[in-house]
């Protein structure tokens, strides 16, 4: 008995020495990045059930030297929709909404379009309703709105969906669906989208330094002040102000980030089996998945993909200075998340916390290795019938053509040297050289109608690109396309103009837009909102307008009103 009992404190003492190693090792993540003078990180570690790791570095207020500690307040941006589709999720348990109702039943301000928009539409993202954030972008140049009561006006502005609900994924950073859903929270209960989280939510799951907040101007005490700094110059505070809710204004504590966390080991209640269903992968009606190049989305907006091998959950938030990162490694039954007031991405950190306990288990090495590959040999003839331009309808192109017996590939607004190496794995199928473990392949392939390119990254759905030739109009051709546009719903007006031979737009909220030419009538920018535009003519083949057709925008319709 006497020899077991030595056994017994010997083996607690390594584990004890074991977890001080690991502990030491973990903090000089941090240590090494952040100092009590300057903004930092809460970060927080859960293995097999338990809270194995949770602590802050650095500053929480640089003028009141608050340090940050794992019950600092911080802002969780778009994490804050995993807590607008647990409320839905809890509305439907409780037997107050059913996910198969037409939205207008809570929000009659929407108008009424041609296709329902049924809640279950917006949990799966699939609404046909363009994206706020891009919309208040184009309108008046700021992405962010600043009351609930503007964004559902905004929302209730759009004339008709861009899709058929259930048809079409929108956006994946929208965030049309998730503001919608907390007006449903709010009307459907009966009180504010903040006190029903609170009382339903975070209350019941001991979450004590977590809020909603709908009151830009309320004073939060224990809050992570947001900085960034400009070389040479002080740490300023950078934060967005808006009231709206349901995609953003969630504010969390690490302690109680590791407690909602917990509920995906150890659920807590009916709380807790919701929370584990916010896994389920969105959906279209068809049954499609949302397969983005991050993952597939599931309802709680998190992505999950193999990470080296490995099935992961992975969600992220960013608001004005605010950045957090969670890793959930399934297999594995750990979860690792950091929170930030630096400005910073916080993923590299997060992802730092688990390799002391995921680096055995990858089944695929960190960086792709071609010389495993089977790399097949194409005759030149063979490549030359790849080269081409490429067009993706929702705004952006490639050039393929070859250098030094090489098919490359490079990206239409990227200089013509920072190309990228394409491998060649099939007759038809190439693979993009990269040292990372992200997969870009290109697969070509050609039908009566001409080549098409398939640009996979990834496990994701394919980007569809059409072989196209690029049209190089003259300004006498450019002139065409002069004028001013007006679109009605949004009373919004652009003004194109030729200058130094190329098609710009611009308008009192906007600085100058300069499209490139893609081909006939389809021109595309770097502007978030006008990177894929076409224009229509009418029998006479005069241009008389535009629509839009990118990410969160699409079939946007504007007319030429003033011809210059």
């Amino acid at each position: 008995m006497k020899n077991l009992y030595v056994l017994y404190i010997l083996l607690s003492s390594i584990a004890f020495a074991q977890n001080q190693s690991i502990e030491k090792q973990l903090d000089s993540i941090f240590t090494a990045s952040f100092n009590h003078n300057q903004p930092g990180v809460a970060a927080g570690l859960i293995k097999n059930g338990e809270v194995i790791y949770l602590k802050g570095f650095g500053s929480a207020n640089t003028q009141t030297s608050a340090l940050i500690t794992p019950q600092t307040k911080f802002q969780l941006g778009e994490l804050s929709k995993q807590f607008t589709s647990l409320a839905i999720l809890l509305l439907e348990a409780q037997g107050k909404i059913s996910m198969n109702e037409d939205i207008r039943k809570y929000i009659p301000e929407l108008p009424k379009y041609k296709h329902v928009i049924t809640i279950k539409h917006l949990l799966n993202h699939s609404s046909g309703l363009h994206d706020i954030n891009r919309m208040s972008y184009m309108i008046d140049g700021y992405m962010t709105i600043d009351t609930q009561a503007k964004a559902i006006k905004l929302i209730a502005s759009q004339k008709a969906l861009s899709f058929k609900p259930g048809t079409q994924f929108s956006f994946h950073e929208s965030v049309t669906e998730s503001v919608l859903m907390a007006e449903i929270v709010s009307k459907s209960s009966g009180e504010p989208f903040s006190d029903f989280v609170k009382s339903h939510i975070f209350e019941p799951l001991g979450m004590k330094n977590s809020l909603i907040r709908d009151d830009s101007n309320a004073i939060l005490t224990n809050l992570a002040q947001p900085y960034q700094k400009e070389e040479g110059k002080d740490y300023k505070t950078l934060e967005v102000l808006s009231n709206v809710v349901g995609a953003i204004n969630a504010y969390c504590s690490a302690e109680d980030l590791a407690a909602w966390y917990l509920n995906y080991f150890k659920p807590n209640g009916i709380i807790g089996q919701l929370i584990q269903q916010l896994d389920t992968p969105v959906r279209l009606d068809s049954g499609e998945k949302f397969n983005y190049y991050w993952g597939d989305m599931a309802i709680g907006r998190e992505f999950t993909h193999p990470e080296r091998g490995l099935p992961i959950f992975w969600n992220y938030g960013f608001q004005g200075a605010y950045g957090t990162n969670v890793f959930r490694y399934l297999n594995q039954d750990i979860v690792a998340f950091v929170l930030g007031n630096n400005n910073q991405y916080n993923g590299m950190t997060a992802q730092w916390l688990l390799n002391p306990y995921v680096e055995d288990t990858y089944t695929l090495p960190a960086n792709i290795d071609f010389s495993t590959k089977n790399i097949k040999k194409l005759s030149a003839k063979k490549l030359k019938s790849f080269e081409g331009h490429y067009w993706y309808k929702k705004g952006y192109a490639s050039e393929i053509f070859i250098k030094n017996d090489t098919l490359r590939s490079k990206w239409l607004f990227s200089p013509r040297d920072r190309y990228q190496t394409l491998v060649p794995l099939s007759d038809s199928t190439f693979q993009q050289y990269a040292e990372i473990e992200d997969t870009r392949l290109f697969d070509f392939k050609e039908d009566g109608n001409g080549m098409t390119l398939f640009f996979i990254y990834n496990e994701s759905q394919p980007d569809i690109m059409e072989r196209y030739e690029p049209v190089r109009p003259s300004e006498k051709d450019l002139q065409a396309y002069t004028g001013v546009y007006y679109n009605e719903t949004y009373a919004l007006l652009f003004s194109f103009r030729i200058e130094d031979g190329k098609l710009i737009a611009s308008n009192l909220n906007h600085t100058d837009i300069t499209f490139r030419p893609v081909k006939k009538d389809i021109f595309t920018s770097r502007s978030l909102f006008f990177n894929a535009l076409e224009f229509f003519r009418d029998a006479s083949s005069n241009i008389k307008g535009f629509t839009i057709n990118t990410d969160g925008i699409n079939n946007l319709e504007f007319r030429k009103v003033i011809e210059l």
